[in-house]
């Protein structure tokens, strides 16, 4: 039930602050006065756009406050457990601030101060609150509107079953997908298999091992081509340091004979000896090196590879390079990535698996979709039954109402196509509400119908439903109208005197101008003479006898 609402500087809304009660709550008040303001300002606090966003803050003002407290039903309570929002105490605090930023108006949503998302808001909204009014009739030509209808009338098990569908849905198209991106790289590697088989053979051929293949061979083959100036230069060097064949002329016997006369010389001087064994020492490096070029020659002379073989080779690299342009670091790993080519017949395992595993799912899918549709028709003819009986109390004895349920491709609500079928006379065929109701008959169906829906909303929100009514059919109306107020919370706007005369709480409506700003404010109606002044004025007012019929419709009305 809805307990307060704060309105600041909302439109033509200065401020307005209105506790309600239980029961019929009616507003009056001349047209154009901002009735529908506060009709608006609720669609707006749960999202809505009913109040466009360049005029929903007063002009003249940065920012605006929507701000209502709700009562929690135990079916709100379960919605609000269910999205994990936890709230301790009996009380709802919803607000919307709007404020201007950088010439754009922002919206901030918040729930007992904690911020929330649009969308969750409007979810909460349509089960605190209910808005009714005959320009309601373009909503019956909406599948989801007439889809909520019934599910949400159902049992929890068709509650449950609509989320069910839609995530098994999900999870077909999402198995569909994941079969198609498959196929189609199965299909792509098939068609690049042939040209990269024929890579990796050329790759394979190549017998490539070591990356820096190309740099070892350069090397070789700057060897091999000056193997005869290596070995004539470093024989004549080795003759230079220890010539066997004429000892006397080499560095080692300068070196032994120079080590000879030092040894004598130490007679004289011991520090000579130091000399002498730097000259040792000496002596050895010399022998080493030569062994070294010694070693290094018959390794030459033993070397297996020859240059043309060396050279063919390295053609063969550079040429393979050239070839992919890549360098032999990279074609070793494309070699290695190609090995691992993609099994045709691993991916058509998978791929199958998957198929199998789209079949079973899609007749879990059918499955679901046949026990929605069950549960859907069960509502559906309890509903049509129920609203049938109370559109003949309502005065429409000749009307039909049915609900018609046809298949259709399935999506992720379902495959049922609803229609509310209407006819106001037994010579009319029945067909889609939105194209033969009138405004009359309209009020009263909506009326019919929300006396018949699960009592999830505790308030319902009428916008003029009595207009176009008189005589038996009005006053009908408004006994079914006082029979839902007694159990739940209805918010009215009208023009008639005899509604409004029927109210438990009554609110006048009015705009003024004050230094060229107008506003519309709000006045409790708390005495009989205050009342029957505004009965009066919705009768015509200005003359006695209307002023006499407003305190008779009053009595009559509290009789």
């Amino acid at each position: 039930m809805l307990k307060k609402l704060k309105l600041q500087n909302i439109a033509l809304i200065e401020i307005i602050e209105i506790n309600f009660k239980k029961g019929l709550n009616v507003f009056t008040g001349e047209s154009g006065s901002g009735k529908s303001l506060i009709l608006d300002s609720l669609n707006s606090l749960f999202g809505g756009t009913n109040i466009p966003l360049n005029h929903l803050i007063r002009p003249g003002k940065n920012e605006c406050l929507i701000q209502a407290i709700f009562e929690i039903t135990p079916f709100v309570r379960d919605f609000l457990l269910d999205n994990n929002q936890c709230i301790p105490n009996n009380e709802l605090i919803i607000s919307r601030n709007s404020f201007i930023k950088d010439s754009k108006v922002v919206s901030k949503f918040t729930l007992n101060d904690k911020a929330v998302k649009k969308k969750f808001l409007s979810e909460l909204g349509s089960l605190l609150i209910d808005f009714s009014g005959q320009n309601d009739t373009f909503l019956f030509s909406s599948q989801e509107y007439l889809r909520n209808i019934l599910d949400e009338t159902g049992s929890k098990k068709l509650r449950n079953l609509k989320f069910n569908i839609h995530e098994t849905y999900q999870q077909l198209n999402d198995l569909r997908k994941k079969i198609e991106d498959k196929s189609d790289k199965l299909q792509k590697n098939k068609d690049n298999y042939f040209a990269n088989t024929k890579i990796l053979q050329i790759l394979e051929e190549s017998n490539l091992i070591n990356e820096d293949e190309i740099i070892l061979l350069k090397a070789k083959q700057l060897k091999l081509a000056n193997n005869y100036e290596l070995k004539n230069k470093l024989n004549l060097i080795s003759s230079f340091l220890c010539d066997f064949r004429n000892e006397n002329n080499c560095a080692n016997s300068f070196i032994s004979e120079s080590i000879k006369k030092l040894n004598r010389l130490t007679k004289y001087d011991q520090s000579i000896q130091n000399l002498s064994d730097k000259l040792i020492n000496a002596q050895v490096q010399i022998e080493e090196v030569v062994f070294l070029i010694t070693t290094y020659l018959e390794s030459i002379e033993n070397e297996e590879d020859n240059l043309e073989e060396v050279q063919a080779r390295l053609f063969k690299l550079q040429n393979l390079e050239k070839t992919f342009s890549l360098e032999l670091s990279s074609l070793i790993r494309k070699r290695d990535e190609l090995r691992n080519l993609p099994s045709f017949d691993r991916s058509n395992e998978e791929i199958q698996t998957l198929k199998n595993e789209l079949s079973f799912l899609n007749i879990k899918f059918q499955k679901l979709l046949l026990e929605q549709s069950f549960e859907r028709k069960k509502v559906a003819t309890k509903l049509e039954k129920l609203v049938s009986i109370t559109l003949k109390e309502l005065g429409l004895s000749n009307a039909n109402f049915a609900i018609k349920i046809k298949k259709i491709e399935p999506s992720s609500h379902g495959s049922d196509f609803i229609q509310f079928l209407f006819s106001a006379n037994p010579d009319q065929k029945l067909a889609p509400i939105s194209s033969v109701i009138s405004g009359g008959e309209m009020s009263r169906f909506l009326l019919a119908l929300k006396f018949n829906l699960s009592k999830f909303t505790n308030t319902l929100f009428f916008d003029e439903i009595d207009n176009g009514l008189s005589g038996k059919s009005l006053l009908t109306t408004i006994t079914l109208i006082k029979k839902i107020a007694f159990n739940q919370q209805i918010l009215c706007i009208t023009h008639h005197p005899l509604l409004a005369s029927h109210s438990d709480v009554h609110y006048k409506v009015q705009k003024t101008l004050s230094d060229g700003l107008t506003s519309t404010t709000l006045k409790k109606l708390i005495t009989i003479k205050d009342k029957q002044n505004e009965l009066a004025e919705l009768i015509g007012g200005g003359f006695t006898e209307a002023s006499n019929y407003a305190l008779t419709l009053l009595n009559k009305a509290a009789a």
